[in-house]
């Protein structure tokens, strides 16, 4: 009978050892399948993630390549325009007459006046002079109509070109090279502006455009000189002054009174 009891109680405790093995194992099979899971749902996940990273910045590149595209088209179109109207207005320019040529510096050439003091008539007899009525090679290359020569502290471009010095010597020297004649213009009178040999001249204590042109030769603006060696560069302004009557200019900003002295 003694035996037979515990018998039973080492099979039932047999049992339970059995059964909290078996139970064990099954959770652990549970956590480990959970874990697997989770580990193959993290991997899913960072896959797609990844995927999504790799797909934005194939987007983003796409965008780029395609802006950069377009943005090269219309600064074609627009440079396109720009040469069609630069070459337009080369051939008014070249087709331009004398009065026209006078016309078309005239304003601006007032409004410099009034920023400097330097007379319409100066400005416009030197342009005529230096430009050849805007028919040099200078100007219609470079825009330049008062053959002011490049210099370290000009930021802008400038091209070479053959030039007469004194009354027969040629050499070959950089010039500035300007966008517009309005820009030549303004130039021109920063130039004037800043080189103190033209101030100690005289040439902005005057507003009598004789003076200030002989302030111009004094100042060393041009080394022309005739077969004798005389500087000539002041009588070839107003000569042009006096022929085309520039200085009819100059009374609308000086007023006639200061003329009718």
């Amino acid at each position: 009978m003694v035996n037979v009891i515990v018998k039973k109680n080492i099979k039932k405790t047999y049992g339970r050892q059995y059964n909290t093995k078996t139970s064990n194992s099954v959770k652990n099979k549970k956590r480990n399948s959970y874990t697997y899971n989770d580990n193959k749902i993290k991997k899913t996940k960072y896959k797609k993630k990844k995927y999504r990273k790799k797909t934005s910045k194939a987007k983003i590149l796409f965008f780029i390549i395609f802006l950069s595209v377009i943005l090269l088209i219309v600064f074609s179109v627009f440079r396109n325009i720009d040469n069609e109207y630069k070459e337009s207005n080369q051939i008014n320019q070249k087709n331009m007459t004398k009065e026209e040529f006078i016309k078309n510096i005239e304003e601006i050439s007032i409004s410099e006046y009034r920023r400097s003091g330097i007379l319409p008539s100066i400005t416009i007899s030197q342009a005529i002079i230096e430009s050849n009525w805007g028919q040099s090679k200078l100007t219609q290359k470079a825009n330049n109509l008062f053959g002011i020569k490049y210099s370290n502290n000009w930021r802008g471009g400038y091209v070479i070109f053959s030039t007469g010095e004194n009354y027969n010597d040629v050499i070959n020297a950089k010039f500035r090279k300007y966008n517009s004649w309005e820009e030549s213009i303004e130039d021109h009178t920063n130039f004037l502006l800043n080189n103190k040999r033209y101030k100690n001249a005289g040439i902005f204590k005057s507003k009598d455009y004789k003076v200030q042109a002989q302030a111009l030769e004094d100042g060393g603006y041009a080394t022309t000189k005739n077969v004798k060696g005389e500087k000539i560069y002041a009588e070839k302004l107003i000569d042009a002054i006096e022929k085309y009557k520039l200085y009819e200019i100059d009374k609308k900003v000086v007023g006639r009174s200061f003329f009718d002295r």
